[in-house]
C-alpha cells in the first residue's frame, strides 16, 4: 500500500477546513445567527448564505455521482463511510430528537459546532469550554455504549428498513423510485438533485438585497464547493482506492471511508487522539478537519486582527452554554451530524434522514430563541 495515499487525505481535510474556518471567520457564517436573524429580525440574508451553501453542495454532488466521478454508493454502510448517510435503515426518531438536541443546544452555547471552532481561532475563551464538554460528550457517544443504551435500542424497533423492500439506500430518488417500482440510477439522482436545488436557488437569488452582498454570495458558494470537493477526495477514485488498500492494513484507521465536513463527531475524535498519546491509528480525516477550522480562523484573525477574547459574564451564562454543549455533543452524534455535517454535507447527498435533522435543528433553536424573548420580556415586565 502507498501509505501517502491515507496521509493526502488528511492534508486535503486539512487545508478544505483552513479555508472554511477563514471564510466563515470573514463572512461570520453560522447556522444559529442566520436562524437568530430570520426569527429575531425577520433578516434572511444569512439564510440564503447558508443556503446557497447547501444548493451549490446538491447540485454539485448531484453531477459528479451523474458522471460516476463519486461513488455514494458507500455512504449506506459503516464499513464504508462515517457516517452513513444513505443508511438503508431510515432511524427516523434519531434525526428528530437529535436535531432538536442540537438546536436547544447550539443556542443556549452560543453557536454550532463549526461556530464555537470559529470562535476559538479568535481567542474565544468560552468556545474552548464549550468544545472541550462537547468533545468529551461525543467521545462517550462514538466509543462507548451510551448512544445504543440510551437511545438506539428503543429507536431500531421503530425504524424504516428501506431494504426489506429491496431499496438500498434513503435518499429521495432511491425511496420514490424504489417505491414505484422504476429501476433508477444516476441520471434520476441528478433529475431529483436539479429539482431540489433549482427552485431553492430561484428563492435564494430573487432577493436583490442578497446577490449584491457579495461576500455573503462568496462564502456560500465558496464553503458548499469546499464540502463537494471533500466528497471528491474521500468517495472519488483515490478515495476508493484508497478503502481498498486499507483492508488489507493490519490495524486500519478509525472512522475512514466517504465523507464530507462535519464537526461534532469529530471533537470526539480529538478527545480519543489525545486520550490514545496522538496514536496514528486515531487521526482521522475529521481530527484535522476540526484542527483546519480552528487554524483557519485564527490565521485570518491574526492577520486582520480580530482578536476577540471573551469570558463567561455569569454563573448562569456558564451554566447555559455547559447544557448547550452537552445537548450538541449528544444531539451531533444521536443525529450524524450538525448544522454542516447534515444541514450541508449529508443533505448533499439528499438522504432523508439529513433533511429531517436540519429541519428539527432550526425548529429547535427557532423554539428556544423565542422562549429566551419570551423570558427576557417577562423579567423587563
Amino acid at each position: 500500500m502507498d501509505i501517502n495515499l491515507y496521509t493526502q487525505s488528511l492534508l486535503w481535510a486539512f487545508g478544505l477546513s483552513i479555508v472554511f474556518g477563514a471564510i466563515a471567520n470573514k463572512a461570520n457564517f453560522c447556522t444559529m445567527g442566520a436562524v437568530s436573524d430570520w426569527v429575531n429580525m425577520g433578516d434572511l440574508n444569512r439564510m440564503r448564505s447558508w443556503m446557497l451553501a447547501v444548493v451549490t453542495a446538491i447540485l454539485g454532488v448531484g453531477m459528479l455521482e451523474y458522471y460516476s466521478l463519486i461513488d455514494l454508493s458507500l455512504t449506506t454502510s459503516n464499513a464504508t463511510s462515517n457516517p452513513p448517510y444513505r443508511s438503508a435503515n431510515f432511524i427516523w426518531p434519531r434525526h428528530l430528537l437529535g436535531g432538536l438536541m442540537f438546536g436547544v443546544g447550539m443556542t443556549l452555547a452560543s453557536g454550532c459546532g463549526n461556530k464555537t471552532l470559529v470562535r476559538l481561532g479568535e481567542g474565544n475563551m468560552k468556545s474552548l469550554v464549550v468544545l472541550i464538554v462537547m468533545g468529551i460528550v461525543a467521545w462517550w457517544m462514538l466509543f462507548t455504549n451510551l448512544s445504543y443504551l440510551g437511545f438506539l435500542q428503543w429507536m431500531l424497533p421503530v425504524s424504516v428498513d428501506f431494504s426489506l423492500q429491496d431499496i438500498p439506500s434513503q435518499d429521495i430518488a432511491a425511496v420514490v423510485f424504489g417505491l414505484a417500482g422504476i429501476d433508477w440510477g444516476a441520471t434520476h439522482g441528478l433529475i431529483v438533485a436539479l429539482l431540489a436545488g433549482l427552485p431553492m436557488l430561484y428563492w435564494i437569488l430573487r432577493s436583490r438585497d442578497f446577490r449584491t452582498n457579495l461576500e455573503l454570495v462568496s462564502a456560500g458558494v465558496i464553503i458548499g464547493a469546499l464540502i463537494v470537493i471533500a466528497w471528491y477526495v474521500t468517495a472519488g477514485p483515490t478515495g476508493q482506492t484508497l478503502l481498498d488498500e486499507l483492508d488489507f492494513m493490519d490495524q486500519r484507521p478509525f472512522f475512514t471511508g466517504a465523507q464530507s465536513l462535519t464537526f461534532i463527531g469529530p471533537t470526539g475524535h480529538v478527545a480519543q487522539y489525545l486520550r490514545e498519546g496522538f496514536a496514528s491509528t486515531f487521526l482521522t480525516f475529521g481530527v484535522a478537519t476540526v484542527s483546519g477550522v480552528v487554524f483557519g480562523s485564527f490565521l485570518y484573525t491574526l492577520i486582520f486582527r480580530r482578536i476577540r477574547i471573551e469570558w463567561f459574564v455569569s454563573w448562569n451564562d456558564f451554566f447555559m452554554h455547559i447544557v448547550g454543549a452537552i445537548l450538541m455533543g449528544l444531539g451531533g452524534v444521536l443525529a450524524m451530524g450538525c448544522t454542516i455535517g447534515q444541514g450541508i454535507s449529508g443533505v448533499s447527498t439528499l438522504a432523508l434522514g439529513s433533511i429531517l435533522t436540519i429541519l428539527s435543528i432550526i425548529a429547535g433553536s427557532a423554539v428556544t430563541m423565542k422562549y429566551q424573548y419570551y423570558l427576557m420580556m417577562r423579567e423587563d415586565d
